[in-house]
């Protein structure tokens, strides 16, 4: 498990560095602000939880205070947690994490990092359609927002449609 979460912050790290070369958007500028974010653990929280939440959230350039806040709301960061049709971390729907390229089990989705890959990048869709605004991030991705993707023409953006 520790391999993995090594191989992972290497590609994370790896790519911030070529992302730190390249123009980027105003929403991942600003998403940069964060990266020391480092609170208490939270109740529930463990240490290797904890670095694959900030790995995902720096990997999406979403805020880590928002991912935190987000998964905290959904789960209180307990990654087993089930309530109705939504699994995992981040409580996301199977179909919503086939929109963004899942294509395993629902089960699967109880695994803490392939919750955190399907669901962050779900939530840094919702942080663009926000504007880069974290409270109503948080709303967008619990309702849903494709239809203000559409009118905004971000669908592409989001990763809704390739």
């Amino acid at each position: 498990m520790h391999m993995n979460r090594r191989a992972l912050l290497g590609a994370v790290m790896s790519c911030a560095v070529v992302t730190a070369c390249g123009g980027r958007d105003v929403v991942s500028r600003k998403s940069v602000f964060d990266r020391g974010y480092n609170p208490p653990l939270f109740p529930n929280e463990t240490a290797d939880l904890r670095v694959s939440i900030n790995a995902w959230a720096d990997y999406y350039e979403v805020p880590r205070k928002l991912v935190h806040a987000q998964v905290q709301r959904e789960s209180t960061h307990n990654p087993a947690a089930r309530n109705g049709p939504y699994y995992g971390l981040m409580q996301i729907l199977p179909q919503t994490a086939r929109t963004m390229g899942f294509k395993g089990a629902p089960a699967e989705l109880l695994d803490a990092d392939t919750n955190l890959k399907y669901a962050v990048k779900y939530l840094r869709g919702a942080y663009l359609v926000a504007d880069g605004d974290s409270a109503d991030a948080m709303k967008w991705y619990a309702r849903g927002y494709y239809y203000e993707a559409k009118r905004l023409g971000l669908l592409q953006a989001t990763g809704l449609r390739s």
